[in-house]
């Protein structure tokens, strides 16, 4: 299936990912981030939450639940849309307009422990998942999305 990234005859794309929660045993609110290493391609430290480009034919809560599953190993349960980020991008000489929308989600069952792209998947409280991702300034502002989820009343 073809991705649906942005090029030069068509420069908008979109992701689709979310924020898969759980309680700990404290009682305390977590969330899945992922660390993504610094290579040849990639010049940054970061965490974020997992998310990826939606391919041609998914509606973007299935989107969501493959990228999820690929990039962080957890089948999901999709439960409802939190909202979207836009950001821009270059890739070579042409500027990439990108939307990505996130989705509120739970663990279902863990599938496997790794991804080629990132070095740790890790569960994080929610107040410091959200210092985590608002130390990587580029790209989408997870931040917002992390703080909106804040304001849900999770039981």
């Amino acid at each position: 299936m073809k991705e649906l990234r942005g090029n030069k005859n068509h420069p908008y794309g979109y992701s689709c990912g979310g924020i898969v929660w759980q309680k700990n045993k404290k009682g305390k609110l977590e969330v899945l981030l992922l660390h993504r290493f610094k290579t040849d391609h990639w010049d940054y430290d970061s965490w974020h939450l997992p998310k990826g480009t939606a391919r041609e034919g998914e509606t973007k809560k299935e989107a969501a639940k493959r990228e999820i599953e690929e990039e962080a190993g957890y089948k999901v349960e999709v439960l409802n849309k939190i909202g979207s980020l836009k950001s821009t991008w270059h890739y070579k000489d042409v500027k990439i307009y990108k939307t990505t929308y996130y989705f509120v989600c739970k663990p279902i069952k863990k599938m496997s422990s790794s991804a080629f792209e990132h070095d740790e998947v890790r569960w994080i409280e929610l107040n410091e998942a959200i210092k985590r991702v608002a130390a990587f300034p580029l790209f989408e502002k997870e931040e917002k999305i992390l703080n909106r989820f804040k304001k849900i009343k999770i039981s």
